[in-house]
């Protein structure tokens, strides 16, 4: 099913980051599941990027306890009162693709705590399964996860 570029083009550009969105988890690991408050990014892939203090409550909830990725869900209010919502599988990134990470959410987003990834902050990456679009009204529009992922970020 093709969607339409405008609505792929809208939702790339909310998953950006130039908005805060949330991110909750799934039940099974250890303390509060969400939703955390949390800055993110794309990566050219379309996967966002979530910048984390390390051992806060958000970075906890985000690293699986058994080393597994954990099921995330990213949502992203939009201005007219809908959210986009991302779902799918994150990691906590390490060497040798936590650098390019903090270069591409830096390009994004040039924030200070990115100096400090790798020592106080880190990066978690988000595989992301799931497109919602939530209309003001209720309605969903589901948006092809491949589609989403080609599409260009503004």
């Amino acid at each position: 099913m093709t969607q339409s570029t405008d609505l792929v083009a809208l939702a790339r550009t909310l998953a950006s980051g130039h908005t805060p969105g949330t991110v909750q988890v799934s039940r099974r690991v250890a303390g509060p599941s969400g939703p955390h408050t949390v800055r993110h990014a794309l990566d050219r892939a379309g996967s966002p990027l979530l910048l984390t203090a390390v051992d806060s409550p958000v970075d906890r909830a985000l690293t699986g306890s058994d080393g597994h990725d954990v099921a995330t869900v990213l949502a992203v209010p939009a201005p007219d009162g809908g959210h986009l919502w991302l779902s799918g599988w994150s990691t906590r990134l390490r060497e040798p693709l936590l650098r390019a990470a903090v270069l591409e959410f830096a390009a994004a987003h040039p924030l200070p705590d990115l100096l400090d990834v790798g020592h106080g902050h880190a990066i978690h990456r988000m595989d992301v399964d799931e497109v919602h679009w939530e209309l003001p009204d209720g309605r969903w529009i589901e948006i092809d996860p491949e589609e989403y992922a080609a599409g260009a970020a503004h």
